[in-house]
């Protein structure tokens, strides 16, 4: 059972000072208390290598971020090793940290980033950089990495999809992890760790001390050391199975051991597994789908343990099962067919964040829409076959069309669909073609409500299409508003990435050494939060940039091409590069042959020739569509047919499930709701009890709102299986609840109640006292339950 110890916190001034100048003046402090359940707090002091996981952007997204809670269990579950969060302080919070001088501290246990021996940042977007330069500023460690001196500063260190272009950091970092983390992290503690023993046995001065540590760290398959790797091989993790997390109670590998669950409403509020990693489909333009190569799944018993195992610690009503392509994992349907008898018996909805069109059968409609229908998402990308072809998005229309058919008789009422634009060879008639899609979109799924998503494409390293220009921002903008034109008569929800921020994501996306410089001038120019577009600063980009050309045309710097200039800039953006130079990032290898990713831009190129001259029979069209790697291998380069193999798929085979055992007697279990032939709900008219709560919320709990504090509350009662009568509802179940009226924000009481109704066959059987303290051990510090009633 997981208890909150805010009385483990070690640093109790900092604690103290916070809560009497601080978290009174900002929004939801909770964010900063490390409150949640599932966390793991250690004797920090006492522990050989602390290491500071950090998410440089809002708690809320940080915290909806699988590999964060990846990486902290297995960090974690090592015992010399002590792993504590820190995420981007809103400006409320920043303001307020530099008003009273306070540093940036770790949730877990308030200790000061800047005594951590490793700061490790999660880089999954280019705009989040300036962030971290400010969470290294509110810290008080030195920005660049060549003015950090012997042991008064962490290692500072990143890794996630934008890492596989590390250059633009370069200046900032002492190491990149390239690559899977789960193993490669550890091995990162244990060098700097042994690093440190030399130290204090005298084995390494003081003076070499980093740039020892440094050697050390590059020695490591999947970790980059600017200014002494010359090329680097990504890390692979070849069985997704095998974690570095190992328990020993069980003598098995666990997927994650103890889910961290917030607080607050987050971005994506539910019970996320990760059922497989890598993309089979080779779009063209998709950076995910060539770095995360080769697919590797976990298999379905091990998915299966890892939802039934954080259902039942986390108390979560929904869960999602991810990967790049969710449809495409191999047992996909044996699985939701064992999922169902868990998720129809504990009444959880599930949700598929990535489904490819062509993959989603009956059989996933059917299952996904039993308990809740969850908003459905989509990815034509482009408005025609033709520039789905030149893209290699292997879908077709009629798909698309009875995709989303199946979605409205199934009750869905809401669709979202992702396109891009300004990708190669785009006209406007497949700007047109967006509009006839959704036309026939909604004769084919009559009700359903669409949402269109446009984002405009970045050719990102690493992919066929890095070769290809980036359209400049009057052109997009163009093709926006000629969208919105189209799309207004349709009545759909229109929406789109401004091109500005795409322009800033293509210039660090693509750069190289010189863009530290940028970053760092655009930062001291007031670019930070810029991952939020409200707050995005487009002017402090190009302020940066016109700064620097400035710099260098006074200091007469000379450059052996012009593409680390100003003007080079624009240029490396908006022309196409030959595929035979050289490219910044090359000395990262990500396994896939570079071959084969020139041989996709040629197919691109000719497979638009075919378009345009469609008679010319010598273009075959066969050889220019590259198949999905799960029907057959198309030779990228990364598995060597020893270690690593494709996966091919298997689901087309119906598979007959083993039923869980279920005792068959009314007195243990009541049926309170069944199916009828239409998948609707009915609930069961059952002879019921009323059951009340009676709690109290003081001290540090005060911070909680009333909405936080019943959602914690329903979530220990899911995690008891306390058995609550549902009402009914067309499309959602939800328990039938009364609550005492909401006190204001930092107000204290011992007199709040939650009410509940409850078979009378479960209530005569109750133990109240047990249920109390079962409850109350799964509550925050502050929050109690006092009484129950029946």
């Amino acid at each position: 059972m997981i208890i909150y110890y805010i009385n483990m916190k070690t640093n109790h001034k900092l604690y103290s000072k916070l809560n009497g100048d601080v978290l009174p003046f900002v929004q939801k402090p909770v964010r900063y208390l490390g409150l949640e359940t599932g966390t793991t707090i250690k004797d920090i002091k006492n522990i050989p290598l602390k290491f500071a996981l950090a998410f440089p952007d809002f708690y809320e997204l940080g915290m909806s971020h699988i590999g964060m809670g990846i990486i902290y269990d297995i960090l974690n579950s090592v015992d010399y090793i002590a792993c504590e969060r820190v995420y981007l302080p809103y400006p409320d919070m920043n303001a307020k940290l530099k008003e009273h001088n306070i540093p940036l501290f770790s949730l877990e246990s308030f200790e000061e980033i800047k005594n951590f021996d490793i700061a490790g940042f999660s880089l999954q977007y280019e705009l989040s950089y300036t962030n971290i330069l400010l969470m290294l500023e509110l810290s008080g460690i030195p920005l660049f990495s060549k003015d950090r001196n012997g042991t008064d500063s962490p290692f500072i260190g990143a890794g996630g999809p934008c890492a596989f272009n590390p250059l633009p950091l370069n200046d900032f970092m002492d190491f990149f992890i390239i690559g899977d983390g789960e193993i490669t992290t550890v091995l990162v503690c244990d060098a700097i760790l042994e690093a440190k023993n030399d130290l204090k046995s005298g084995v390494v001065d003081i003076s070499d001390y980093r740039n020892y540590v440094k050697r050390k760290l590059a020695e490591i398959r999947g970790v980059y050391v600017p200014g002494i790797s010359k090329s680097v091989k990504k890390s692979l993790h070849n069985d997704i199975d095998l974690n570095y997390n190992f328990d020993f109670k069980t003598n098995k590998y666990v997927y994650i051991n103890k889910h961290i669950v917030p607080l607050i409403e987050t971005v994506h509020n539910r019970l996320t597994v990760e059922i497989a990693r890598g993309c089979s489909s080779g779009c063209r333009f998709c950076q995910a789908g060539y770095i995360y190569r080769p697919v590797r799944e976990r298999k379905k018993d091990t998915v299966v343990n890892a939802v039934k195992h954080g259902l039942h610690t986390t108390g979560l009503e929904e869960i999602s099962l991810s990967s790049l392509s969710t449809g495409d994992y191999s047992e996909i349907e044996p699985l939701l067919s064992e999922l169902a008898e868990l998720t129809t018996e504990e009444k959880i909805s599930m949700s598929f964040p990535s489904m490819r069109i062509g993959s989603l059968s009956e059989d996933i409609l059917k299952k996904t829409a039993a308990i809740k229908k969850t908003n459905f998402t989509l990815a034509p990308e482009a408005g025609t076959q033709r520039l789905r072809n030149i893209i290699n998005k292997n879908i077709s229309e009629s798909d698309l069309l009875q995709e989303a058919a199946g979605l409205s008789q199934k009750g869905y009422k809401s669709l979202k669909l992702y396109f891009m634009i300004g990708l190669p060879f785009e006209r406007i008639a497949d700007l047109d073609g967006i509009a006839s899609l959704i036309i026939k979109i909604k004769k084919a799924a009559r009700g359903l409500n669409v949402t269109v998503n446009v984002n405009n494409f970045v050719p990102k390293p690493h992919t066929p299409f890095q070769w290809f220009p980036m359209e400049k921002e009057e052109t997009l903008n163009f093709k926006i508003n000629y969208l919105k034109k189209i799309l207004k008569p349709l009545n759909v929800n229109f929406k789109y990435q401004d091109p500005r921020v795409s322009f800033v994501e293509a210039l660090i996306s693509r750069g190289n050494e010189f863009s530290s410089k940028i970053i760092y001038k655009a930062y001291k120019s007031g670019a930070v939060y810029d991952s939020e577009s409200r707050l995005f600063n487009y002017n402090a980009w190009i302020k940066a940039i016109e700064t620097e050309n400035r710099n260098q045309n006074e200091n007469k710097f000379s450059y052996e091409n012009d593409y680390q200039s100003y003007q080079g800039y624009f240029k490396y953006l908006y022309e196409e590069k030959n595929i035979n130079d050289p490219l910044p990032w090359d000395f990262i290898d990500i396994l896939v042959d570079k071959k084969f990713l020139k041989e996709e831009y040629k197919k691109s190129c000719m497979q638009n020739a075919k378009s345009i001259y469609y008679f010319n029979s010598e273009i075959d069209g066969e050889y220019l569509s590259t198949q999905n790697c799960r029907k057959i291998c198309c030779l990228c380069g990364v598995c060597d047919f020893k270690t690593v193999s494709p996966i091919y798929s298997s689901k087309a085979a119906n598979v007959k499930m083993h039923k869980n055992n279920i005792k068959n007697n009314e007195n243990e279990k009541v049926e309170l709701y069944n199916f009828n032939g239409n998948n609707d709900i009915k609930v069961k008219t059952v002879p019921f009890s009323e059951i009340t709560f009676t709690y109290s919320k003081r001290g540090i709990a005060k911070y909680l709102g009333h909405l936080e504090t019943v959602k914690i509350l329903l979530k220990a009662f899911r995690i008891i299986k306390i058995p609550l009568l549902y009402k009914e509802s067309e499309y959602t179940l939800r328990p039938k609840l009364s609550f005492s009226n909401p006190i204001p924000f930092m107000s204290e009481s011992d007199g709040l109640y939650i009410k509940g109704r409850i078979p009378k066959i479960h209530a005569a059987s109750m133990n109240l006292t047990d249920l109390k303290d079962k409850i109350n051990g799964l509550l925050p510090e502050g929050l109690k339950i006092i009484n129950i009633n029946l």
